[in-house]
């Protein structure tokens, strides 16, 4: 019989063995535990927020250069997939957070862990000036942000120097002030700009002397380069004055019209004029360089650059002590422009307009080539206008049938129009006394027609409705709703109308609505003129005697 201290018995060798086991799978154990506890740290991380977020100023091929509140890091895309690498661009935002080590695999460093749907916000700033570097054929651009930085200076690429131009608006990145986006410059946008303004010559009426000085001055040399180049240059600074209405801007647009693919630029003195210490120097600057470019680019052929009331421009210094300068300082770059600091392209022609020649800087009158009068039209250009106005009327019949025909009844429109405007006598205004003829105008005569064409065509009109000529039900409602027969007294208006035309066809400009014109319109154009500072100035008693 076998005891139980016998059974219990285990050798020695097999207890060693198992102790080793043991040892062997505690230490597993607590390595499995250790690892455990990394892994959490690990996926814990990994989920916690980022730390912090920036803005990628340049991409790499497998991290970015990204700027954490204006520090530059360069840090590796992390987490990112390959269609965010892919879509990431500069000046996107990104998140920045941990992200496993690959040289140690229980560590973490800094990364990009997510992209964000923002994009940072350029600066803006303008090209002042491109410069070619002395030293290589590199350019450099003079950059304007107008914060108190005064400027900056940006080496350009190779590709950046074709789409970059003085005066252009470029974006630029904040920290690196990197030059991200340019955009097309619009130095035009506040000025009347056209191409070839559809004005001819044979729609001025009279002026000859003013139509010769513009052909012999800038189409002839333009006719014939060689020679003029050779023996004389032309000129292509004119300055025309005289009294408002009598067709300087129409004798602009007309040359303009007359050269092949030209732009006319107008420009006023509001448009150019800043509160900004040197804005208005730089506007008129761009003017003209935004004209030269064009045809250095060959975008035009010819250009005519256009200064209405230019005496608001280039006033005489020295006569308002208490201004900001402005005046003065657009003179001075108006004066450097046209004196030929700046080269200006052959083909590009500057002409100013004035009413007051008398309040121009002398020493700007100078740098025009020529000075043109284009005074009030006389009683035989009146009548050359107004046979032009007269064929774009329709007429009346009846004055058709008592004159013998459409062209006999416009002959006699503009006849009898000059007869009457001219007639010996005196219009009394509130200022002053001015003769009748001396009120007439190119533009007053042009505001005659048009008051009697639309007065023609508001009776032909009123008859149509009257009659139920037209059918627009809407219009009619309208009508009738609003009680228009009545403010207009069409019921009086349209019994005259019927007991002469039995048609509205009938119905036509004849000479009562003209007189009706010039009687309504002529004292407020006498004010004009003795108001305009056109008359010859009086010389001021000053006190002082020699």
């Amino acid at each position: 019989m076998v005891s139980m201290e016998q059974e219990d018995y285990i050798p020695r060798y097999e207890y060693e063995r198992l102790e080793s086991d043991y040892r062997r799978l505690r230490r597993k154990y607590e390595e499995t535990e250790a690892y455990k506890a990394d892994l959490e740290r690990l996926v814990s991380k990994s989920r916690a927020p980022p730390l912090d977020c920036g803005f990628v100023v340049e991409k790499l091929n497998d991290s970015a250069i990204v700027n954490l509140n204006g520090a530059l890091k360069a840090l590796p895309f992390g987490t990112l997939t390959d269609e965010e690498i892919e879509k990431l661009q500069e000046g996107k935002y990104v998140f920045i957070g941990r992200i496993p080590d690959k040289n140690n695999p229980s560590g973490f460093t800094i990364g990009i862990t997510n992209v964000y749907d923002r994009t940072v916000d350029l600066e803006v700033g303008e090209v002042e000036e491109l410069r070619k570097e002395d030293d290589g054929d590199g350019w450099i651009a003079e950059v304007s942000t107008g914060k108190g930085r005064g400027r900056i200076y940006k080496r350009l690429r190779d590709n950046e120097k074709e789409t970059i131009k003085e005066g252009m608006k470029v974006g630029l990145l904040p920290g690196t002030l990197d030059i991200r986006e340019s955009y097309k410059a619009k130095e035009y946008s506040r000025y009347e700009v056209t191409k070839s303004p559809g004005v001819s010559f044979n729609n001025i009426g009279g002026l000859k002397g003013v139509k010769q000085d513009l052909i012999k001055s800038i189409i002839l040399p333009m006719v014939n380069p060689d020679d003029y180049s050779k023996y004389g240059e032309s000129s292509r600074r004119i300055l025309m004055y005289g009294p408002p209405g009598c067709g300087k801007t129409m004798c602009a647009k007309a040359l303009a019209s007359a050269l092949p693919n030209c732009e006319f630029v107008k420009v006023g003195a509001g448009e150019l004029f800043s509160m900004w210490l040197g804005e208005s120097e730089k506007n008129v600057r761009m003017v003209f360089k935004a004209a030269n470019d064009r045809l250095e680019e060959g975008e035009n052929d010819y250009g005519v650059i256009f200064f209405d009331e230019i005496d608001a421009l280039a006033q005489e210094r020295g006569m308002y002590t208490g201004s900001s300068g402005a005046p003065e300082r657009v003179t001075g770059q108006l004066l450097d422009i046209l004196d030929g600091f700046y080269a200006l392209h052959p083909h590009l022609t500057v002409i100013g307009a004035t009413n007051r020649l008398h309040l121009i800087d002398s020493a700007f009158r100078s740098r025009f080539d020529k000075i043109i009068e284009v005074s009030k039209p006389d009683r035989e250009a009146a009548y050359s206008i107004t046979r032009i106005y007269a064929e774009k009327i329709p007429l009346d019949r009846y004055l058709i049938k008592e004159k013998g025909g459409e062209e006999e009844a416009r002959a006699y429109l503009a006849k009898e129009l000059i007869r009457y405007m001219y007639s010996d006598a005196h219009v009394e205004t509130e200022i002053g006394r001015i003769k009748r003829e001396d009120t007439i105008t190119g533009r007053f005569i042009a505001q005659i027609f048009g008051y009697a064409r639309d007065k023609a065509l508001e009776e032909r009109t009123m008859l149509m409705m009257e009659k139920g000529v037209i059918r627009d039900d809407a219009l009619k409602n309208v009508w009738d709703k609003e009680g228009f027969s009545a403010i207009l007294d069409v019921g009086k208006k349209t019994g005259d109308l019927l007991k002469r035309y039995k048609n509205t066809e009938e119905i036509g400009v004849n000479m009562r609505h003209l007189k009706e014109g010039f009687d309504k319109f002529v004292q407020r154009r006498a004010e004009e003129i003795l108001a305009s500072g056109y008359e010859e100035v009086p010389e001021e008693d000053t006190g002082m005697h020699f």
